[in-house]
């Protein structure tokens, strides 16, 4: 039987603090596993996966609070041949030592600058100063490996840092401090910030989150090249696949939709989205995703979905695209493994849809109420349900056929 991924999400993050140990940010690392030490490639698909897990899994807020989130990206996330779908308030974007230095990175850099991100050149040494001599100016932090170097070339690094930056030095953060007396020297050379196991290891967080389909999602990149694609186009595609269908609401809670506001279906999530950042968390989600769930628990979290919004014809005061998204949610409990309250917590959801996910509130909770008793043959709620059982039939039948034809697209490829 196909299966349709589902797994844990694992982000890595590491302390920067000052001369006062206050915490200025986290560094941000992709993490394979609850255990692993170091990432498994410092690539492209990498970043990817921290941009998706940072910004559409656990959310920002959760990993950094109110400090800032240094994020390590290669070379296509800096000219513009791979997007940052994310506001720059909150982040700062590490330029890897890895990263050639040319005219079209210098450009890159100065239209993030423009657009308002911060930068920081990763990983600094004296004997690397040529190499990114015309890039000091440009960056908000440097940070120097101080592992294994004397005080004589570290100060070598910090005097080149200032004499190659102009009117406006960037900050100087010492990475790799691993003693008390590499501490004390970094601080009498002009320190501000610190980094390195002494002051704190990397902890992982993790989250489990169910990967879309790949084969929906270029579709959906697909769909959105073209310029007269409408919202009715792609509510169609997303709503065909609930790993997608999470994703996107996750993407509009996070910091990175610059928004935060109630969502009643998946056709406001999109519109709020707008296509160009839609498209770019589509192409991360491509990226990034290289414990599955059968394609079976898909199958029912689909039809329950189609199940709920057929019931609308029945009930009065249920929106069918409401009703066919609460239905939708309704399955995440058991398909990520997580209580609804959790699951709840994690989107923007409008007060209607969260009370009838956790609480079975309101016309949308009866509707999921009857889905999930038709799909037991529970008989004694069914008994109680305000929708005959000679209709319930014909909608489940439905419901399953599209499901099945839906499923089935998506899985196949």
């Amino acid at each position: 039987m196909r299966k349709i991924a589902v797994r844990e999400v694992y982000v890595g993050r590491q302390p920067i603090v000052d001369r006062e140990l206050t915490v200025l940010g986290y560094e941000l690392l992709f993490r394979h596993g609850p255990h692993a030490l170091r990432a498994a490639a410092d690539d492209d698909r990498a970043t990817g996966r921290i941009i998706v897990n940072t910004f559409a899994e656990l959310g920002l807020q959760r990993l950094v609070g109110s400090r800032l989130g240094f994020i390590n990206v290669t070379r296509p996330f800096l000219v513009g041949t791979l997007p940052l779908p994310f506001a720059p308030a909150d982040v700062v974007l590490e330029i890897l030592e890895t990263v050639v230095i040319d005219d079209d990175l210098l450009d890159g850099v100065r239209r993030l600058r423009a657009g308002g991100y911060r930068l920081a050149l990763d990983d600094f040494r004296a004997d690397d100063a040529e190499r990114v001599r015309r890039l000091l100016p440009l960056v908000d932090y440097v940070k120097v490996d101080v592992l294994d170097q004397s005080p004589s070339a570290i100060a070598r690094s910090v005097e080149y840092c200032r004499k190659c930056s102009g009117a406006r030095p960037p900050a100087l953060i010492a990475e790799r401090v691993e003693s008390l007396p590499v501490m004390r020297d970094c601080v009498n050379l002009g320190f501000s910030y610190f980094q390195g196991y002494l002051l704190g290891r990397p902890a992982t967080v993790s989250s489990p989150t169910l990967s879309p389909a790949t084969v929906t999602c270029m579709e959906l990149l697909n769909r959105l090249a073209k310029p007269d694609i409408t919202y009715d186009e792609l509510e169609e595609i997303v709503r065909m696949d609930v790993g997608l269908s999470y994703r996107v609401l996750r993407a509009v809670n996070s910091a990175a939709a610059g928004l935060v506001r109630p969502i009643s279906s998946v056709r406001e999530a999109l519109v709020l989205l707008g296509h160009r950042q839609l498209r770019a968390w589509v192409l991360l989600m491509v990226l990034a995703d290289a414990s599955d769930i059968v394609e079976e628990q898909l199958s029912v979290a689909m039809t329950r979905a189609r199940m709920c919004e057929l019931l609308t014809a029945y009930l009065p005061g249920a929106n069918p695209d409401a009703a066919f998204l609460t239905g939708l949610l309704s399955s995440l409990d058991f398909l990520l493994g997580v209580p609804m309250t959790e699951v709840v917590a994690r989107l923007p959801l409008d007060d209607t849809i969260a009370r009838a996910l956790v609480d079975g509130e309101g016309p949308l909770g009866e509707i999921v109420r009857i889905a999930k008793a038709y799909e037991v043959a529970d008989l004694e709620t069914l008994a109680l349900c305000p929708v005959d059982l000679a209709d319930l039939a014909p909608a489940y039948l439905n419901a399953l056929a599209w499901s099945m034809a839906t499923v089935g697209e998506a899985v196949t490829a």
